[in-house]
C-alpha cells in the first residue's frame, strides 16, 4: 500500500500562514557561478532592491539570510544578482510587517520583528515570490491572464493572476487574488520586479477544504461532505516512491537519451463546481430537489449500471460508489492537478507551427486557428469521460467548455473552424474572483451549469473521432508538470512505479518521455500529435490501462506512427485481464524500410485539386491495408499530417468494447536486438464515425 502525504486542515487561521511548513526547491541550483555575479552594465533585481531600501529594504535582509536549499551555501540574495530568468512578485516593507503582525496576532510567530522571524517563515516569504523562469524569459504583466501562470514559484506552487478596475476604471492586476500589484513591469537584467502590495501566501490546505472557504459554493461543499470525497481528495504526495528512489530523483541517466528523473511524485485533483447561483437557477435549494432533477435528467444513465451489474441506488447511503449523489460528486472530479492553462494542451494544432508560434508564451493560449481539446477521465467506479474545449468567442476571447459539441467547417479545403456549437457546453471560470482557487494539491474551478452524466454525453459529445495523446492518459504527467513545455528539462526517465496506468514494465524497458521543445516538424523530423512523444528503448515490454469508451458499441482503436529506421517491431496484446492478453493481428513494424513504408500502407499524395472522391478512393485503399493518413489537423513545418508519407495511423482493432470496463493494451519487442519503440498518440473511434452516413473527415 502506497504511504501518502495526507494534508487535513479546516482552520480558516492556517489559510493564511499558507506554505510555510514545507519547502521544495525542484529546480534551483545548488551553487551559483560566481564569475557571472556583477558583470552586467545594467541594473540586477539586487541592485533595484538596494537603490530602493525604503520600499524593499525588509525584502533584502530576508534575501539575504534565505539559502537557496539546505544543501547550499549560497543565498538567494546572491541568486537574484547573477545571472538568469526570475519573475519576482517583490512585497514592500509594509507589506512584510503587515504579515508578520498577523502571524503574530494569531500565534504562528512568537515576535514579529524582522529580525526574529523563523528560517520556515523567511523562506516561505521568499520562495512564494519568485518564480525561476530557466531558459525561458521572465514574466511581464503582458502575459498575465485570468488564471495560474505557467510556472510555479520556487516553493513549487502555482501563482495565479486576476483583473479588476478602479473607480477610475484603470487596470488592476491581482496576485492569489489578495496580493495587488502597485508596479509592475520593472524590468532589469535578469527578469521582472512586480512590486506587491503584500506577501504571497499560498494556502496549505487541500483543495476540498478551500472549496470549503468559498461563500458562493455552500451548496456543493454539502455534496462533498455527505459523499465524504471531501476526505478522499487529501493526497498530495507519494511519499514510499520518493524514498525508494530516493538516489536517481533528479540525476541524468546514459542511455540513448540523457533525461531527468521526477523529482517527486505528487498526486492532486480539479474540481468543477456549481456556484450556489447555478443551482437556484434550476430552483435547486435541497437534496430533495436536487435528486428530482438528476432524476430528470439523467434518469437512464444511473439506472441501468449494465457494465458492473450495480443498480443505482436512489437512497441516502451517499458514499457508496454507486449512489446518486455519489456518482453526481464523482463527474465533477478528475484525479490530476489541470491549471486553466493545461486543462488544454496548445501546441502543433491546425496551422500553428514552430515558424508561427512566436516567443510570447501567452501566444500559446490565445494564438490558435480553430478550437482545441482535450479528453479526461473523471474519478469513479463508472469510469467515465468528460470533454474540454478551448475556442474564442466573437469577439476573440478565449474561453473553456465542458462537453461542447461543435460543427466545423470539416471538408478538405475547410478551414475546421468552429461554424456553431449545437450543445454550448459547460463554461469554466478560471478563477473563483473571491477567493484563491490554487490548492496544495490542485484546483476548483466554478461553472455556469450543472454538470452531469446523461444521455447527450456518451451519444453526442463523445460519440466521436476521441484522439488521445498518450501522456493526457497519464495523470501524474501533469499533477508533476512534466508535460510539455512546463519545465526547462525536455527529457524525462520514468521508472515502472512512476505512472499508476502503466501497470506492468519488464526491467528491460527503459521509458523515455521527449518534448520538443524547438516546435519542430518536418519530414524525417518530429512529427508528433502536441509535439510530444515517449520514446521507449531496449527489449521493451509493458502494459498500461487503456481510457473508456462512453458506450458499448463497436470502435477502432488506431496507433499514430512516425515510421524511421531507428525504430523497433512489437506485439499488441488487448483485453481485460492484464496479466493475460490475447494477441491482436501481426507484429506492428515502425520500421522505414520493413513494415512502415509507401508500398505497404499505400499512402500516395493528396491531389493538387483537393478532389474529395479521388481522396476518399485513396483513403479505402489505405484501409483496405489496415492504415490511415496521418491527420490534416497536425500541422508542422511544411505541412500537416498528411504531407508526409512517415506520418500515418495504424488501425490496430477493430471491435467490441464494452462502456465501464477496463482494457489494457500491452506492446512487446519482437526483435531479438535492443529497439526504440515510438508511442504518441491513439484514436478510439466508434463505427458511427468511420462506418457512417457521412465519410470521415480528414481532420
Amino acid at each position: 500500500m502506497k504511504l501518502l502525504s495526507k494534508i487535513k486542515n479546516y482552520c480558516s487561521v492556517a489559510l493564511f500562514v499558507g506554505a510555510t511548513a514545507t519547502v521544495t526547491l525542484n529546480s534551483c541550483t545548488e551553487k551559483i557561478d560566481e564569475t557571472d555575479l556583477y558583470t552586467f552594465t545594467g541594473e540586477m533585481m539586487i541592485d533595484h532592491f538596494e537603490n530602493n531600501l525604503e520600499v524593499f529594504s525588509s525584502y533584502l535582509t530576508i534575501l539575504g539570510n534565505v539559502h537557496m536549499s539546505k544543501r547550499s551555501s549560497s543565498t538567494m540574495r546572491e541568486l537574484l544578482a547573477a545571472r538568469g530568468n526570475y519573475t519576482c512578485f517583490a512585497p514592500t516593507n509594509e507589506a512584510i510587517q503587515e504579515y508578520l503582525d498577523s502571524l503574530y496576532t494569531i500565534g504562528q510567530l512568537e515576535s514579529n520583528q524582522l529580525d526574529q522571524i523563523s528560517d520556515s517563515v523567511a523562506e516561505a516569504i521568499v520562495f512564494n515570490s519568485i518564480i525561476q523562469n530557466g531558459e525561458s524569459e521572465a514574466f511581464p504583466t503582458t502575459v498575465f491572464t485570468n488564471g495560474p501562470l505557467r510556472k510555479t514559484n520556487m516553493n513549487d506552487r502555482y501563482i495565479s493572476t486576476s483583473f479588476s478596475n478602479d473607480a477610475d476604471n484603470n487596470t488592476l492586476i491581482y496576485v492569489n487574488i489578495n496580493s495587488l500589484i502597485i508596479e509592475g513591469d520593472i524590468e532589469v537584467e535578469n527578469g521582472y520586479i512586480h512590486t506587491v502590495d503584500k506577501v504571497i501566501s499560498p494556502t496549505n490546505s487541500t483543495v476540498a477544504d478551500l472549496l470549503f472557504t468559498a461563500d458562493n459554493t455552500t451548496f456543493f461543499n454539502n455534496l462533498l461532505r455527505l459523499t465524504g470525497w471531501n476526505e478522499k481528495v487529501i493526497d498530495y504526495n507519494d511519499e514510499e516512491w520518493a524514498d525508494r528512489n530516493d538516489d536517481i530523483r533528479g540525476t541524468l541517466k546514459s542511455a540513448k537519451f540523457d533525461g531527468m528523473y521526477p523529482e517527486s511524485r505528487k498526486i492532486g485533483y480539479t474540481i468543477f463546481v456549481e456556484t450556489d447561483d447555478v443551482f437556484a437557477n434550476h430552483n435547486i435549494t435541497d437534496l430533495e430537489s436536487l435528486k428530482q432533477w438528476v432524476k430528470a435528467n439523467a434518469n437512464k444513465e444511473y439506472e441501468d449500471d449494465t457494465s458492473t451489474g450495480h443498480a443505482t441506488s436512489w437512497g441516502d447511503d451517499y458514499t457508496n460508489d454507486y449512489n446518486w449523489l455519489n456518482q453526481f460528486v464523482t463527474y465533477h472530479i478528475l484525479p490530476e492537478i489541470l491549471t486553466y492553462n493545461t486543462m488544454i494542451t496548445f501546441a502543433n494544432e491546425l496551422g500553428r507551427t514552430a515558424a508561427n508560434m512566436g516567443a510570447d508564451p501567452n501566444a500559446y493560449y490565445t494564438d490558435f486557428k480553430g478550437n482545441v481539446w482535450e479528453y479526461w477521465e473523471t474519478i469513479g467506479v463508472q469510469r467515465r469521460s468528460l470533454k474540454i474545449t478551448a475556442c474564442k468567442d466573437k469577439d476573440g476571447v478565449v474561453k473553456r467548455y465542458i462537453n461542447r459539441v461543435s460543427v466545423y467547417d470539416n471538408a478538405y479545403n475547410g478551414n475546421y473552424e468552429e461554424l456553431y456549437a449545437d450543445i454550448e457546453g459547460i463554461e469554466i471560470s478560471a478563477t473563483n474572483g473571491i477567493t484563491d482557487n490554487s490548492a496544495l494539491n490542485g484546483f476548483y474551478y466554478p461553472i455556469n451549469d450543472i454538470l452531469i452524466w446523461n444521455t447527450n454525453v456518451p451519444n453526442k459529445v463523445l460519440n466521436e473521432r476521441m484522439r488521445y495523446d498518450v501522456t493526457a492518459m497519464f495523470p501524474e504527467f501533469l499533477t508533476n508538470k512534466i508535460r510539455q513545455q512546463h519545465s526547462d528539462y525536455y527529457n524525462w526517465y520514468i521508472t515502472p512505479d512512476y505512472v499508476a496506468n502503466i501497470v506492468d514494465m519488464s526491467n528491460e524497458t527503459d521509458f523515455f518521455y521527449l518534448v520538443n521543445k524547438d516546435y519542430d516538424g518536418r519530414d524525417g523530423m518530429w512529427m508528433d500529435y502536441q509535439i510530444d512523444e515517449f520514446n521507449i528503448n531496449g527489449s521493451f515490454d509493458f502494459t498500461m490501462k487503456l481510457p473508456p469508451v462512453p458506450y458499448t458499441g463497436t470502435y477502432e482503436i488506431r496507433y499514430g506512427v512516425n515510421a524511421n529506421n531507428n525504430r523497433g517491431m512489437a506485439q499488441v496484446y488487448l483485453g481485460t485481464n492484464k496479466n493475460n492478453l490475447p494477441a491482436i493481428g501481426i507484429p506492428l513494424d515502425l520500421r522505414e524500410s520493413s513494415g512502415a513504408q509507401k508500398t505497404n500502407t499505400g499512402w500516395v499524395e493528396d491531389p493538387t485539386s483537393g478532389d474529395e472522391l479521388e481522396i476518399q478512393e485513396n483513403t479505402k485503399v489505405m484501409r483496405n491495408l489496415g492504415f490511415m493518413k496521418g491527420p490534416k489537423y497536425m500541422s508542422f513545418d511544411g505541412g500537416t499530417g498528411r504531407t508526409f508519407w512517415r506520418c500515418f495511423r495504424k488501425i490496430i482493432y477493430t471491435g467490441t468494447l464494452e462502456a465501464g470496463k477496463t482494457y489494457y493494451i500491452r506492446f512487446k519487442s519482437v526483435l531479438e536486438e535492443d529497439a526504440e519503440f515510438f508511442y504518441d498518440y491513439l484514436e478510439f473511434v466508434p463505427k458511427s464515425v468511420y462506418a457512417g452516413e457521412v465519410a470521415e473527415d480528414v481532420w
